[in-house]
């Protein structure tokens, strides 16, 4: 029976060998191997050399492996073809935005100056005292003011074709303070307080001042070329309402920060080009059309200007170079870490603005709404001949020396050079406490500002040191949360106040709510932070920064001195990147001279424009605030 056996083991061996290397004689070549699974054919096998006839039995096979191998041979022959990679299809939904929740507490950030001015309550801190203390009430010691708001953020982005998308930017509750619609009405037997009030109504424009959804961008872009190279040839056009942003938002900020406010957005139109790695783009810009035939009686209908020659237009011309394209963020972090080498950023934007006529002051306020059926005739247009020229220049340099180094130099540089020749001036009337109009007179512009950023990291330790001014006018306002010094200063010839985008945020109390931004000052801010996990996606770190502000020009300060104060902020925050975010800012302002209250500080001038005393002087004191941020972001 063994012998059997063998003899049987022996035959079968010997026929499927010969089978298994081939049938069709020692001269054709061996058949072609089969594709992998990623469809490339594999390159041929090496032969093994044969066995001599003494090893031939030494070397034949068994049952099991003959098998084996027949199997493996069926199964790669008749293995399914690799599903096809799926093809895109349009149109299709991009999702990007964020929810937000941020909890203030504030201590006496109105820096305890406000005071009764002929029946007014003025303050040397744009942020106002709490109600308790004002005209009607004059109760003083409510120090603390705590709140909260929210801000859920839409960016969908509809792609049309490979070359054409729609984006679009909704704010669902914008900076809605909560608890601020209660569900109570004096008119209702369960709820005639606030007080008896166990719901919330819904937002709308009557109840929260604002409307409960709003569109800020919704813009068309269209990209005829479109190449891989991050060097060849591009062409773009864009246009509708859209966020702006250029260099570190100083003059033109986005205000796609988790913690913006504000943010600019304008209509227009863009020509966008890339030459041999440098962009170019040309813009028009509507800044204001005054008024048109929009009728709120009639809903329909296609509405056009009124007027060309009242127009406020923006023509623009950037020159620049960034990464932009995923083929230039490839290059760019290939030279930034994998060569070691050091990148440079920047370019130029310049921007002209001009405008002939405009709405003549006194009669606007009664033609806010102006239809060319009810208000056509009533409109009355004056010469306002003004022209703007604004530079900004951006430069960034970034190096990582080693892997666990970065340095960062950013500076960005703007100035506002033009001219109007026909400014409306107003008066203050103390019989009747408001301000008449005074007559016009030309005015000159030319203002200037800059801030520096620059950042060293070394593992887990980050320092560095952030400075800015912005020049000011000799005359007795700050110019943006206080009163102007345009249209009520006759005697102003020369308007040399630059203004800070207030979304480029400073600090937490200075100048983000006591004077509203940075203008007329200039500041130092040396920082430290320590993050814990060291890491590009996520980050548990603590930052401390201490600033020092003064004013270039003391008599626009409410003190007629050029310290301004010493701020200290306190950052702890845990960050996972494009998802999540959560901190805790805690800051505290020591207000220097320049923000004290004098006694005749918001008074109305006697009958010669002396200055008259109308209350107590008042030294401004400490403040302090503490903020808590929530984010989701996707």
């Amino acid at each position: 029976m063994r012998i059997a056996w063998l003899a049987g083991t022996l035959a079968l061996s010997l026929w499927v060998v010969p089978a298994m290397a081939g049938t069709s004689g020692r001269d054709e070549a061996p058949p072609a191997p089969p594709p992998t699974a990623a469809g490339v054919v594999a390159p041929p096998a090496t032969p093994a050399p044969q066995a001599a006839p003494a090893q031939m039995d030494a070397a034949l096979p068994g049952v099991d492996d003959l098998l084996g191998g027949r199997a493996d041979d069926a199964t790669q022959g008749w293995a399914p073809a690799p599903p096809p990679v799926a093809r895109q299809t349009y149109p299709w939904f991009e999702h990007h935005g964020y929810f937000r929740l941020r909890i203030d507490g504030y201590w006496r950030a109105h820096l305890g100056t406000d005071a009764q001015a002929d029946g007014k309550t003025v303050d040397t801190s744009a942020f106002k005292p709490p109600l308790s203390a004002n005209a009607k009430n004059d109760r003083r010691g409510e120090d603390w003011i705590a709140g909260a708001n929210m801000r859920l953020r839409w960016a969908p982005t509809l792609h049309v074709a490979k070359s054409l998308s729609i984006h679009t930017e909704v704010d669902v509750l914008d900076n809605l303070m909560l608890g601020s619609t209660p569900d109570s009405n004096p008119n209702r037997a369960d709820s005639p307080l606030s007080v008896f009030s166990r719901s919330q109504s819904p937002a709308s424009a009557s109840n929260s001042g604002k409307d409960p959804v709003t569109v800020k961008q919704a813009y068309v872009v269209w990209t005829p070329v479109d190449p891989k190279d991050e060097k060849a040839f591009l062409l773009q056009f864009s246009g509708g309402r859209m966020a702006r942003n250029w260099g570190l938002g100083m003059v033109e900020n986005s205000g796609q920060d988790l913690d913006a406010d504000f943010g600019t957005y304008q209509d227009r139109v863009n020509l966008l080009t890339r030459i041999w790695g440098m962009y170019a783009e040309l813009g028009y810009t509507w800044a204001a059309t005054g008024p048109t035939t929009a009728d709120p009686s009639q809903p329909y209908g296609e509405p056009h200007d009124l007027a060309s020659s009242d127009n406020v237009f923006d023509v623009s011309l950037a020159l620049f170079k960034r990464p932009d394209s995923d083929a230039e963020r490839q290059a760019r972090f290939r030279r930034l870490v994998v060569q070691n080498k050091p990148v440079v950023d920047g370019g130029l934007y310049l921007t002209f603005r001009k405008q002939d006529l405009d709405v003549q002051t006194t009669s606007y306020s009664a033609t806010t709404t102006t239809t060319a059926t009810t208000a056509y005739d009533s409109v009355v247009l004056e010469k306002r001949g003004a022209w703007m020229l604004t530079p900004d220049i951006w430069l960034k340099l970034e190096w990582k020396p080693s892997l666990k180094e970065n340095v960062r130099i950013e500076l960005e540089a703007a100035g506002v050079f033009g001219h109007i020749d026909n400014v409306p001036r107003f008066k203050y009337d103390g019989v009747q406490a408001l301000w008449v109009r005074n007559g016009q007179a030309p005015l000159d512009i030319l203002s200037f500002g800059g801030v520096l950023e620059g950042e060293y990291t070394r593992g887990p330790i980050s320092t560095g040191l952030y400075a800015g001014f912005a020049t000011g006018t000799d005359a007795p306002y700050f110019g943006y949360a206080d009163q102007n010094n345009v249209t009520t200063n006759k005697t102003l010839g020369s308007l040399k106040s630059f203004y800070f985008h207030p979304d480029y945020r400073v600090d937490q109390l200075l100048f983000r709510h006591v004077l509203g931004t940075v203008t007329d000052a200039w500041y130092v801010k040396p920082f430290v932070q320590y993050d814990l996990f060291e890491g590009e996606q996520d980050a548990l770190a603590g930052r401390l920064e201490i600033m020092y502000a003064r004013a270039l020009q003391k008599n626009a300060t409410p003190g007629r001195d050029p310290n301004l104060g010493v701020e200290i902020d306190v950052k702890l925050f845990y960050e996972e990147k494009g998802s999540f975010f959560a901190g805790l800012d805690w800051g505290v302002l020591f207000p220097l001279k320049g923000l004290n209250m004098p006694a005749d500080y918001g008074c109305a001038p006697d009958a010669a424009g002396n200055p008259v005393d109308c209350h107590n002087a008042r030294s401004a004191r400490w403040s302090m605030s503490i903020r808590g941020r929530f984010g989701v972001m996707f």
